[in-house]
């Protein structure tokens, strides 16, 4: 479509008016709205004009010298696309016939004058969007019939027939395709469907009629081969696809679907399996192998447990292949073969591709006639997944002992600690020194937390769920922190941030919530075995919609984040997708169950939240626990939104190579009035910015990248312009991670993952020059 407006989005309205002062009110009205506006002063003058700009509505005065709006109109639709575009009249008269004239001249709404300016900016808006609605739905038809037509080119391309079975008259109307699939005329395109079933071989009858029958019953599809007698004789092999069509109360009413000869599919099966039985294939892998260890015979299940092919593989040393020092010690040396003949046991062995499996193994000593030792034959079988069911059977089996001895015991640990807490009770009325009173305290609340873990303990092992009551977060950090100080090395620092004195209540269990702390302060710990700092800290976070579409379990609302922090070793990130897994565990047998992170992710989610982790290697991890507040600030959104800056056209590059991050800050930056250009890692993002250096107002850019580094990355873009403006963005966030980025001479640093609120605001801050 030609406009007058070429570089605008906006919709282009045409004004038919003989009245000059009108013309100029509706401009007005309408330009407010943010639309474009051309205007004619009669319908010979509009009718020209619309032939030139091509509007996307047209208000037309009804009552005008020359040409009328209503001749205007009705010669419109005679032009080309005249018929689409929708046009409103405006009228003085409101008597039935004038305004029957109007649609019968094509009109497609009206207004009477004295026009009420917000009725008029409503009808434009509605008929705008209807008209684009109505103009989406004709070029999906269009789309839809082309797939049809493509679809149909195909189904012949693959020689598939069509049909439909009419439940109410039996008929069954086909393609031409599917009447020479069943050896009948390709004219003959309806028969019944009894006819079509006497066409099917004796011995298939049953199957047919009982799997259409199951298909209907339980409104799945049809999926069924068999054999069709042509009237010639000869027997066809043919596939057969339907899926029912039900009405709205559950009754089928047609069954459409393909057909396909697959007899020489057929016959080259039954060749193979011929083959297959003459050869006794196995799913087992067989491989023989010389006294020289020269691989002489690898079948196809060796081909398909291992990935090499028998070309690859043949006159090659099996130790290239299965490592020797997979096997026993004493298998090492044939001589113990040559004297037990036969050996077999479980052993591990990688793919081609890489994968470890294990491996049920059965050695078999060959021997010629005269005795003499000729070749090893090995029969494996794969048993990865049973060795992985047996050791999830035992890690349950022990899950389930510690569920039995702490129903065990929890009668005598009550009973035990009945007595000291009362006996603390006592104590306190008689005891009036005030640091006597301060270790009564402490130990009165260290007894009520042991009875409540051995409730905690119960309810893991019953499964039972805690009570959920209002809760203060600062009072379990403020618990946590205190005991952590107590119990931790001397060499690990705590360092918990000023908690906001706003911060808001959350409904949950504190006994659960406090098992969550207590296992990420220990695992904080045991990463930092030579010493280093554990960061606590606690916030208020309202999610917007940005934030939430970065992780799957966010949703928009009030939120309070718990962050454990440490400056230990890292997490690997071949494991960092692993670590919520029940019993995975990097630490050495004897010093982890691998339950820890599970239990903390199943007791978050039991309270509506999520946890996010960020981790590198020798630098340290952040996990962050997200859970939904009891905040009265409904209105915060909006307010948010309405007071967010916004930017005017300035070009930023995001650079982050997490495809969701970095199209989730692309859409937020471009709602609010910026321009957007991404990479995906440094390489990439050097490119970008040298060839528009000229144009990029500012670089947001992720620390932590694979090829090129968030740091190296920023030294680079120094090299070529030092003057860029950067955001550094992290999921790590220790004061260690923030120095190093001022060091190196970003402007200022946003933790990952941000909300839409924070990032406009330190973009414009930056853009400010305020950073």
């Amino acid at each position: 479509m030609t406009s007058v407006f070429p570089f605008s989005d906006s919709p282009l309205v045409l004004l038919i008016d003989d009245d000059r002062s009108m013309r100029l009110l509706l401009a007005q009205a309408i330009k407010q709205e943010g639309y474009q506006v051309v205007e004619a002063k009669d319908g010979k003058e509009g009718l020209a004009l619309y032939q030139q700009v091509h509007p996307d509505i047209i208000l037309m005065d009804a009552l005008m010298p020359i040409m009328d709006g209503f001749a205007c109109c009705a010669q419109l639709r005679t032009l080309p696309g005249g018929d689409r575009v929708p046009v409103l009249m405006i009228t003085c008269l409101d008597d039935p016939a004038s305004v029957d004239q109007a649609f019968v001249a094509g009109a497609t709404d009206y207004v009477t004058k004295p026009i009420h300016w917000a009725v008029l900016r409503q009808r434009v808006r509605r008929l705008l969007e209807t008209n684009r609605t109505t103009t989406e739905l004709q070029q999906q038809t269009e789309r839809a019939r082309r797939s049809e037509d493509q679809l149909r080119l195909a189904l012949e391309a693959a020689h598939m027939g069509t049909w439909n079975w009419d439940m109410s008259s039996g008929q069954v109307i086909m393609s031409a395709t599917t009447a020479y699939n069943l050896g009948l005329a390709p004219t003959v395109l309806s028969r019944s469907s009894e006819d079509l079933l006497a066409m099917v071989h004796p011995e298939d009858v049953a199957v047919v009629s009982q799997a259409t029958e199951a298909a209907i019953a339980s409104g799945t599809s049809l999926d069924i081969e068999l054999r069709v007698k042509w009237p010639d004789g000869s027997i066809h092999w043919v596939a057969a696809k339907g899926q029912g069509d039900y009405d709205a109360n559950g009754q089928i009413i047609r069954m459409l679907g393909v057909t396909m000869d697959i007899t020489e599919r057929k016959q080259a099966e039954q060749k193979i399996r011929e083959q297959a039985a003459l050869l006794n294939v196995t799913t087992d892998a067989i491989v023989v192998q010389g006294l020289d260890s020269q691989i002489v015979f690898w079948n196809q299940g060796a081909e398909r447990l291992y990935g090499w092919l028998a070309s690859e593989v043949i006159g090659k040393n099996v130790n290239e292949f299965l490592p020797q020092a997979a096997l026993p010690r004493f298998l090492q040396d044939l001589t113990w073969l040559q004297e037990h003949r036969e050996w077999q046991g479980a052993l591990n062995h990688v793919t081609k591709a890489g994968k470890a499996i294990v491996v049920a193994s059965r050695w078999t000593l060959v021997q010629e006639e005269s005795g003499q030792p000729k070749s090893i034959l090995m029969v494996n079988t794969d048993i990865t997944e049973q060795k992985k069911l047996e050791a999830q059977f035992l890690r349950s089996q022990r899950l389930e002992s510690v569920g039995t001895l702490a129903s065990g015991i929890a009668h005598d640990l009550n009973n035990s600690l009945a007595p000291i807490l009362m006996s603390v009770q006592l104590l306190e009325k008689k005891v009036q020194d005030p640091q006597s009173r301060t270790l009564l305290s402490i130990l009165e609340s260290n007894t009520r937390r042991s009875a409540d873990l051995v409730k905690q303990v119960l309810s893991f092992a019953r499964g039972l769920e805690g009570e959920h009551t209002l809760l203060q977060i600062k009072h379990l950090l403020v618990e946590i922190e205190q005991m952590v100080k107590q119990t931790f090395p001397r060499s690990i620092t705590i360092a918990t941030e000023l908690l906001p004195p706003d911060l808001w209540v959350i409904l949950g269990d504190a006994t659960q919530l406090h098992q969550v702390l207590m296992n990420l302060c220990v695992n904080a710990r045991d990463a930092m075995p030579e010493g280093g700092t554990l960061s606590l800290a606690a916030e208020n976070l309202w999610i917007d919609e940005n934030y939430a579409r970065m992780y799957l379990d966010a949703k928009v609302g009030p939120y309070v984040v718990l962050t454990v922090a440490d400056t230990g070793m890292g997490i690997s990130p071949s494991n960092l997708d692993k670590i919520f897994e029940p019993f995975f565990t990097t630490k050495e047998i004897g010093k982890g169950t691998g339950l820890g992170l599970s239990t903390v992710i199943g007791i978050v989610k039991g309270h509506g939240g999520f946890v996010t982790v960020h981790s590198q290697v020798e630098r340290g991890t952040a996990f962050k626990v997200y859970l939904p507040a009891k905040a009265t600030t409904l209105e915060r959104q909006a307010e948010v939104q309405h007071h967010l800056p916004k930017g005017h056209g300035e070009l930023i590059l995001v650079v982050d190579d997490e495809e969701p991050i970095r199209e989730t800050t692309r859409i937020s930056l471009e709602a609010y009035g910026y321009s957007v250009m991404t990479a995906n890692d440094g390489i990439e993002a050097i490119a970008v910015y040298a060839q528009h250096q000229q144009e990029v107002s500012a670089v947001l850019i992720d620390m932590m990248m694979p090829s090129m580094d968030g740091p190296m990355t920023i030294r680079m873009l120094q090299k070529l312009d030092p003057e860029v403006k950067i955001i550094a963005v992290s999921g790590l966030v220790s004061g260690y991670e923030v120095g190093e980025n001022n060091s190196i001479g970003v402007q200022t640093f946003l933790p990952k993952p941000y909300t839409a609120e924070e990032l406009l605001k330190n973009l414009q801050t930056i853009l400010n020059g305020k950073a």
